[in-house]
């Protein structure tokens, strides 16, 4: 006999459609770039109507703050006292920044610098997460020193660097990614 199948109430299928148009969002971002997000775009790879786009989102930039939100969140560094090395933490921001989906914040802020309703809407998510991942709050136990957070400061730019190199070569690292990872690391274990 047949199992009857379980209707999903109301806020489940909305937070799945809003899942699915922040997860179409970012695909986008990520393999044609800001200048390919449309609403028809991304209702087209989520499988729903403008309509259902609309009834949950006001805007195309209200879509995207709460996309990079649920990428943040996916991002976000470890537990407080899980790691507990200069080198752990680089390793943790390294495995955010390397991620290919990483692409996807890097075209937003690019965007957000030249669009002021995208500026208006991500923003705030966008100084929420530089909050989260400052080295006052990030792991204060490892940047006790002026000297730690200013190394932490060029590492975390230099990986930028590279995400941002990955992402005009196609998501491919460059040929010198694993050198500057290297010497990053290298320093980190001398301080």
């Amino acid at each position: 006999m047949a199992r009857p199948t379980e209707r999903r109430s109301q806020a489940d299928r909305s937070a799945s459609t809003r899942g699915a148009l922040a997860d179409a969002a970012v695909a986008v971002l990520v393999e044609r770039g800001w200048a390919a997000v449309t609403v028809a775009e991304v209702c087209s790879r989520a499988g729903v109507t403008r309509g259902a786009f609309h009834h949950h989102y006001a805007t195309l930039p209200a879509l995207l703050a709460d996309a990079l939100e649920r990428l943040y969140d996916e991002f976000v560094p470890p537990e407080p006292g899980s790691v507990t090395t200069l080198v752990e933490l680089l390793d943790a921001n390294w495995a955010a920044i390397g991620d290919a989906r990483f692409k996807a914040v890097l075209e937003a802020w690019l965007a957000m610098a030249n669009d002021p309703a995208l500026l208006t809407e991500i923003g705030p998510v966008v100084a929420s997460f530089a909050s989260l991942v400052s080295p006052d709050s990030l792991a204060p136990s490892i940047l006790r020193t002026k000297a730690r957070k200013d190394f932490y400061a060029m590492a975390r730019e230099s990986m930028l660097g590279l995400a941002l190199g990955r992402a005009t070569n196609g998501g491919a690292p460059l040929p010198h990614e694993g050198s500057v990872l290297a010497l990053l690391r290298k320093e980190a274990t001398a301080r």
